[in-house]
């Protein structure tokens, strides 16, 4: 052979790697077209404030296309104060859902029980017991179905943002202490979307069960503040848990404007957790 083929040989090679390392790589980035939504599962029903049964219903985000069976999945809970107006078809629940079912996930956005009435201080506790009950009852039902949804059990991930970031947060901590008394695989990781929750307004623990957790908040958020998710962070950081805060200077609650750095950051932080 050549000089000539030779380098021309080194070449080719040279190109087909560099072609194969720009791929889209699963979970990290996007590697589906779209992604098809399965609505208004039935996965529960409970007794509401008023007394009455209501039907709880959730979501399921898969990619378009997929062929895999054993795929990481996340349960999104939304926002909206913990009061009737938003459900889980909530703009950036959708859009963070759908995100990362493209890139391979399968995402569950889930309902729970709100009122109206809320009361204050430790009377406003209930609403927030009955959202985590109701959510821990979606992953439930998640676990049970993993296998005709092609899910890994053993690689769930739980995220929501504002008020769905606060019953998410507490959701962990109850999961957290539950796979840690039982010995069992504890969750993913933790998105938490502007809802780090105030002191007296959190179920469970924040320790060293805690799986890895990325934190997005506004600095100029007037509902949550941001100083919330400072302690979040640092009492993550004390008890030797991974986890990231970005910091969005400036921005209000809610800031969707940020949405491309949003998905960037979280998408990102899941999967080097997922690596692990």
């Amino acid at each position: 052979m050549s000089f000539l083929s030779r380098v021309l040989g080194l070449f080719g090679v040279l190109v087909a790697v560099a072609a194969v390392r720009a791929d889209p790589v699963r979970y990290e980035s996007i590697v589906f077209g779209s992604a098809s939504v399965q609505r208004d599962v039935v996965f529960r029903t409970a007794t509401n404030a008023k007394g009455e049964t209501e039907t709880l219903k959730l979501d399921v985000y898969q990619p378009v296309g997929d062929v895999e069976r054993k795929r990481p999945a996340i349960l999104w809970l939304h926002g909206g104060g913990f009061r009737p107006g938003n459900d889980k078809q909530q703009k950036y629940i959708v859009a963070m859902a759908t995100e990362f079912a493209k890139r391979g996930y399968v995402c569950i956005s889930s309902d729970y029980r709100v009122r109206a009435e809320q009361g204050t201080g430790a009377g406003r506790l209930p609403v927030l017991q009955d959202a985590v009950e109701d959510s821990r009852a979606a992953l439930a039902w998640t676990r049970a179905h993993a296998a005709e949804l092609g899910i890994d059990p053993n690689r769930l991930a739980v995220g929501g943002g504002s008020a769905g970031g606060m019953a998410a947060v507490s959701v962990v901590a109850l999961e957290s202490a539950d796979a840690a008394k039982r010995g069992t695989t504890k969750l993913l990781a933790l998105v938490d979307l502007w809802g780090s929750p105030s002191d007296d307004f959190l179920i469970g623990q924040v320790d060293a069960n805690f799986p890895p957790t990325v934190i997005v908040h506004g600095t100029a958020d007037q509902s949550v503040p941001f100083a919330q998710s400072e302690k979040l962070a640092a009492r993550l950081k004390a008890a030797g848990v991974k986890h990231e805060l970005l910091a969005l200077p400036g921005a209000p609650h809610t800031p969707t404007m940020h949405m491309e750095a949003i998905v960037k950051t979280t998408t990102a932080f899941v999967f080097a957790a997922l690596k692990k």
